[in-house]
């Protein structure tokens, strides 16, 4: 208007703006199997480059370009930085870095349907926020999310997690629930979502999550719907201040097209990658989380299995003196005074969760009924004694 010098006002652009919302083509959602960079696009469903497209509606790219393959392209040698995270966030343990890169191919796939969410542990500085953000540019800005856990379990809170394939819980502070919410997204279930000024519904909600905190979440469900879903990976090793990058994001940015070719040709095989998941559910780390989180799976990991039910009596709470080397429920009575947990369960809680919690060891609960009740399968290990069984000291 200015420079045409014509006369203006603020309705009269109000209106031609108004015109304009009419005449202008309805903005598509953007393309979740796309990776957008300067030059041009990857397809991760195909594993093809090419060019920018107004049909893929990308509102945002990452600041780099796509470069062709090299030969013989490798990460140490052509993501050198990247290899650096890699390396450090595994311990140098060749078994973890690959069940880091089938966590990152799971984001750039899109694998919802595996029904797993990832949950990154670990003290600050030690490598989580960087998996983080490596995500995110595999999955791409347009599609990530953040949220918390409690959004996940709110109908009103989940609408702003609808449409994205990413979905990232950030710095999750200390948490406890059921985790009803997480489990039914991951399980591929409809939710409920209520909106603010529309009619509720319900959805399915196709997107990876990806948790990140200091201290691992505690659920409170028993089924094991949550703990066959649930793939941890520990972080433990801080990285020294020295030896932080701060520009360590931007130089892995740099290396992002090998990093999409090498998971791509990694994982040619997909199911590879998922039982590499599932081998770190039952890892020996993910389980050591698991026990520090949550009181009955650290004390089943003092029990042992033998092959008839000729063990432990489960007892009860009116059986007067306690005897924990004789009835399962006075043990883990004993177990939760002694490391100074104040909310024991009763026993019928006690006896629903004990099944499913030692499946987390594969043991199987046998029990039998005898005139002194029942009996299991179950014994007590050595280390009982020396950490949480009473003791008569001798003068």
């Amino acid at each position: 208007f200015q420079k045409i010098r014509a006369p203006f006002s603020a309705s009269g652009i109000n209106s031609v703006l108004d015109t304009l919302k009419l005449m202008v083509p309805q903005m598509g959602t953007p393309a979740r199997y796309l990776i957008g960079f300067r030059n041009g696009v990857f397809d991760t469903t195909t594993g093809q480059f090419s060019a920018h497209q107004k049909t893929h509606w990308l509102r945002t790219v990452n600041s780099v370009d796509y470069t062709p393959p090299k030969a013989g392209e490798n990460l140490s040698d052509h993501a050198p930085h990247f290899w650096r995270w890699l390396t450090r966030a595994a311990g140098q343990q060749h078994e973890k870095q690959v069940r880091i890169l089938a966590a990152l191919y799971m984001v750039l796939a899109n694998r919802y349907d595996w029904q797993l969410f990832l949950e990154v542990t670990g003290p600050g500085g030690s490598g989580k926020s960087v998996m983080a953000s490596i995500a995110s540019l595999l999955a791409g800005k347009d599609n990530t999310t953040s949220a918390t856990i409690d959004t996940l379990e709110s109908s009103r809170e989940r609408a702003s997690v609808v449409g994205f394939s990413l979905i990232i819980l950030p710095d999750q502070e200390r948490w406890s629930g059921d985790g009803a919410g997480i489990k039914a997204i991951t399980g591929g279930d409809a939710v409920a979502i209520d909106p603010k000024y529309r009619d509720a519904y319900s959805t399915h909600i196709p997107a990876v999550i990806l948790a990140v905190n200091n201290n691992p979440m505690q659920f409170s469900d028993r089924s094991g719907g949550v703990s066959r879903r649930r793939v941890i990976l520990p972080f433990p090793e801080v990285i020294p201040a020295n030896e932080r990058d701060p520009l360590l994001l931007a130089k892995i940015t740099g290396e992002l097209a090998v990093i999409v070719r090498h998971l791509m040709q990694r994982f040619i095989a997909p199911n590879d990658a998922r039982a590499l998941l599932e081998a770190q559910q039952n890892s020996d780390e993910a389980l050591e989380i698991k026990r520090g989180a949550d009181p009955l799976v650290d004390f089943c990991g003092y029990l042992l299995a033998v092959n008839t039910p000729n063990g432990l009596y489960m007892g009860n709470a009116n059986i007067i003196p306690a005897n924990p080397r004789k009835y399962l429920y006075h043990a883990y009575l004993s177990f939760m005074e002694a490391r100074g947990h104040q909310r024991p369960m009763s026993l019928t809680a006690f006896g629903r969760a004990v099944p499913q919690t030692l499946s987390e060891y594969e043991i199987a609960l046998l029990k039998r009924k005898t005139n002194q009740g029942m009996q299991t399968n179950l014994i007590l290990s050595e280390d009982c004694e020396a950490d949480w069984l009473p003791k008569c000291e001798i003068p």
